[in-house]
C-alpha cells in the first residue's frame, strides 16, 4: 500500500493540487462502506504527517465501525478554483502504538486540526488518486482534464 510520500514522489503535481486543497479548507468527505454495503460519507479533517495522510474518527462513529469492518475508503477533497477536484483511495488502518498516536495527534494540532484523545486515528493507504480540473471554465467550451494516479504502477 502505498502512502502519501509515494504520491508526491511519481505525481507531484497531483499532491501539489491535494495539499493546496487541504490548505485552503481543512475538511474532506471519506466514504466508508456500511454493514450492508452501501456508502456512508461523513466530513472529516485529514492531516498529512511526514509523509502519510491521517484522519481522527471519534469512538461512537458509524464510520469507525465502517472502517474496522471493512478499510476500504474514498476520501474526496473540497472543490477548489473553477471547481478542481482531487480524491484519493485504499485502505485504513488504525494506530494501535500511544506514542504514534500522539505524534499524529500533535502534529495534526500544529496544522490547526484538533484530533483529541478520545478519537481513534487512521493512516490511510493508497491505491489510487484522481483530479480534474477543467479547461475553458465557465464557458460553453468546458472540458474536464482528468488524471489518475495508481499505486500499482510505482516501480
Amino acid at each position: 500500500m502505498a502512502d502519501w510520500r509515494d504520491l508526491e514522489a511519481s505525481a507531484p503535481n497531483m499532491a501539489a493540487q491535494g495539499r493546496a486543497l487541504l490548505a485552503r479548507h481543512q475538511v474532506a468527505y471519506l466514504a466508508t462502506v456500511r454493514r450492508d454495503g452501501g456508502p456512508r460519507v461523513h466530513h472529516v479533517c485529514p492531516a498529512i504527517v511526514d509523509g502519510m495522510i491521517y484522519v481522527s474518527i471519534g469512538s461512537d462513529s458509524p464510520k469507525l465501525r465502517d472502517l474496522r469492518r471493512d478499510a476500504r475508503y474514498m476520501l474526496h477533497f473540497m472543490c477548489g478554483e473553477e471547481d478542481a477536484e482531487f480524491s484519493i483511495r485504499g485502505t485504513a488502518a488504525a494506530l494501535v502504538d500511544p506514542g504514534e498516536q500522539q505524534a499524529v495527534r500533535a502534529a495534526a494540532d500544529a496544522q490547526g486540526i484538533r484530533y483529541t484523545e478520545h478519537e481513534v486515528p487512521f493512516r490511510l493507504g493508497i491505491d489510487r488518486a484522481d483530479s480534474t480540473t477543467w479547461e475553458n471554465f465557465g464557458t460553453a467550451q468546458i472540458r474536464p482534464r482528468r488524471r489518475r494516479w495508481l499505486a500499482a504502477a510505482i516501480p
